[in-house]
This record gives structure tokens, C-alpha cells and sequence, in this order.
């Protein structure tokens, strides 16, 4: 007998937490008009919508949470591969592919010093976490439980297209070469949450390799 799939999050949930998302260029650009530095300006939205994520869907964020408290051996077993992946995929892409990566400008880092801290956590694991919920949202109501690789694929190419049209590439060379980097950085992301049922080791795993990206 087939069970009934029961979404733990409303459709007025999903529905904000995506328009928080997509508010995030916007804001960006506000905040520009005032500071001219991109930089400054997408380390404010990232780290702004981030916190109204966290704060908007604590409940979400707390079952994942908790979920990682109780499985502290999974957490670190799917961290660890996932550094592993992200690695692996940044890499070709810088070295290859080429898909567009919002990274902060090394000049601003140097004339804000004091502020890299806050910036490099906005474009690392601030946008982390806004793809980790985000994917989460935008595929919860999916009916295809029980499917490991539909609901991977699913993720990634729904999600990938979602945040690559957020930040459209100025040719079509550059958006679909975006949009197969985000697709495997989604997949990536949905198949740690699917192994260990936490977006947390996605989430930091990815953090980490941006942050190191931006480092070195």
C-alpha cells in the first residue's frame, strides 16, 4: 500500500524563504548605491538573508540541528567526503569550466581588513547555508521519497537553475556553464543530506572549500 507523502513545511514557508532568496540581488544593489562596492554590498545581503533564514525557519533549522547532534559520526564521516567533493568540483572548475562563483574582490579585503572576517563569511558559509535551505524549500513538496538519485537530480537541476538565473551570467556561454556548476554543487549538497539527513555537513563542507578558495 503507498504511503502519502507529508511535507514538513507549508507552501507559505517555502514560498518566503524563497523570496528571501531572491531579494538577495536586490538588496545587494541597494546597498551599493550607497557604498559602490560590491563586495561590501554582498556581504551584507548574503549575511542579512542568511540570518533571516536561520531566524525565519528556525524550527526547520533546528531539526537539522538536532538531527547532527545525535548522529555526530555521520556529521563528520559526510563533512569529510563532502570537502572532498566540493574540492574536487571548485578546482575543475576554476581550472576548467569556468562557471561564475560570487567571491569577494581581493582589493576590498585589503582596504577593509578589519572587515574580512564578516566578508568571508558572507561568501562562504553564509551563501552556504542560503543554498542549503534554499534547495530544501524548493524541493520539500516532491513526492519521491524512497529515490535517492531522482531526488538528487531533482535538487540539482531545479535549485541550480533557481540561484544561477538569480545571478544571470551576461552570455549564454557563462550561464550554462554556471548552471552545470550549480547543479553538481546542489547534487553534492543533496546527496550528504539524503546520506546523513542533515543539510549541516553539506553546509559546512562547502563553506569550508569556499572559504578556502577565497584564501588561497
Amino acid at each position: 500500500m503507498r504511503t502519502t507523502y507529508q511535507s514538513r513545511l507549508s507552501y507559505k514557508r517555502i514560498l518566503i524563504s524563497l523570496l528571501f532568496i531572491v531579494l538577495m540581488r536586490p538588496i545587494a544593489n541597494l546597498v551599493n548605491l550607497l557604498v559602490d562596492d560590491f563586495t561590501i554590498s554582498y556581504t551584507f545581503s548574503f549575511n542579512f538573508v542568511a540570518g533571516l533564514l536561520i531566524f525565519y525557519d528556525w524550527n526547520l533549522f533546528g531539526i537539522h540541528y538536532n538531527r547532527m547532534k545525535a548522529n555526530l559520526s555521520d556529521f563528520f564521516i559526510y563533512t569529510i567526503i563532502g570537502l572532498i567533493l566540493f574540492g574536487i568540483w571548485v578546482y575543475f572548475n576554476y581550472r576548467l569550466l569556468g562557471g561564475y562563483v560570487l567571491v569577494p574582490d581581493p582589493k576590498t579585503i585589503q582596504n577593509y581588513l578589519f572587515a574580512s572576517p564578516a566578508i568571508h563569511f558572507a561568501f562562504s558559509f553564509s551563501q552556504s547555508l542560503i543554498i542549503s535551505i534554499g534547495f530544501k524549500c524548493l524541493t520539500d513538496h516532491l513526492d519521491i521519497r524512497e529515490k535517492e538519485l531522482l531526488i538528487i537530480l531533482a535538487s540539482g537541476f531545479l535549485f541550480g537553475l533557481f540561484y544561477t538565473v538569480l545571478f544571470i551570467p551576461y552570455t549564454l556561454e557563462a550561464f550554462v556553464r554556471t548552471y552545470l556548476y550549480n547543479v553538481i554543487v546542489v547534487s553534492i549538497m543533496s546527496y550528504l543530506y539524503n546520506q546523513s539527513s542533515s543539510f549541516l555537513p553539506g553546509t559546512f563542507a562547502y563553506g569550508i572549500v569556499l572559504l578556502l578558495f577565497q584564501l588561497f
